[in-house]
């Protein structure tokens, strides 16, 4: 079954009238929440004027054609002044996330947002042009703004999706405040100080990312600072990264997340038991020795 594509871009304005026609068949599919994702690839960076009709054929090709999907992702969201894009039609169920595909519609925001900046310049407009769209859509569905899901909230995902620097905190408070509004206001970010990680010898190092308030970072790139020299593989469930020493002895470390380029992270105290390293930890400082 083809999907059914629609592949046209509106502003917040004209978006608004286009939902407002949109009718849910009894029977057929019904959202209940919205859940938000960043392509990765490709990047702001990759589309330094946004996305182009081609690149929106190019798309369905990939999801329709290679992949074999029947749905895919309800909106792009992009940077242009018209940069909220109906990519499929919204009474279809789509194909964006394993466990939500059922129940909610899928916004893919244009950026890497594992690297790139949401709070700013044209991240910051992909972002406002999302809140927008998906505070109507949650108005349509008469829900609350806590029911928006990242797809890293699937049981079924290992992704950071929406990217690393999307605060969820954050994209709810700006969605809240555009529903109470009618626009995106300045919303005060939450407190996300990284930590501060010092390697043996003194060495301040980066990047660092919180999950449940515990400090992460990429597994090769710290065991490589570590202990140099060991190989790496990431099991089919990626949900641990065998790590083989130069010496040969094995340890298995329990991956935190999957960036979108495929790098595992996990929280810096498995990574450096593993390493056999020891570790203190004062405030927001952990030192390795």
């Amino acid at each position: 079954m083809p999907i059914p594509f629609v592949g046209r871009r509106f502003t917040p304005a004209d978006f608004k009238v286009y939902l407002g026609d949109v009718k849910l068949k009894p029977n057929g599919f019904q959202p209940k929440f919205v859940t938000l994702h960043h392509m990765a690839i490709p990047s702001l960076a990759d589309r330094p004027t946004g996305l182009s009709p081609q690149h929106l054929r190019n798309l369905l090709s990939y999801y329709q054609d290679q992949l074999g999907w029947s749905g895919a992702p309800h909106l792009f969201i992009d940077d242009r002044p018209d940069g909220i894009i109906v990519f499929q039609r919204l009474d279809a169920r789509g194909v964006h996330a394993e466990s939500f595909n059922s129940k909610a519609w899928g916004i893919e925001m244009l950026g890497h947002f594992d690297h790139e900046s949401i709070s700013d310049g044209r991240g910051a407009i992909v972002r406002d042009h999302a809140v927008a769209a998906m505070g109507m859509m949650c108005d349509y569905l008469k829900v609350s703004a806590e029911t928006i899901t990242f797809h890293r909230d699937d049981p079924k995902t290992k992704k950071t999706c929406p990217g690393l620097k999307v605060s969820k905190a954050d994209i709810v408070a700006r969605v809240k405040a555009y529903q109470t509004k009618g626009a995106t206001v300045i919303v005060e970010e939450p407190d996300l100080a990284e930590w501060n990680i010092i390697l043996p010898g003194g060495v301040d190092y980066r990047p660092v990312h919180l999950k449940e308030n515990r400090p992460m970072a990429r597994i090769r790139h710290l065991l490589d600072l570590l202990r140099p020299g060991g190989k790496f593989a990431i099991r089919a469930n990626r949900k641990f990264v065998d790590w083989t020493q130069a010496s040969g002895s094995k340890h298995a470390i329990p991956v935190a997340e999957v960036g979108d380029d495929g790098a595992a992270w996990a929280f810096v105290r498995d990574i450096a038991e593993a390493a056999g390293r020891n570790i203190s930890v004062a405030d927001r400082t952990v030192s390795l020795s």
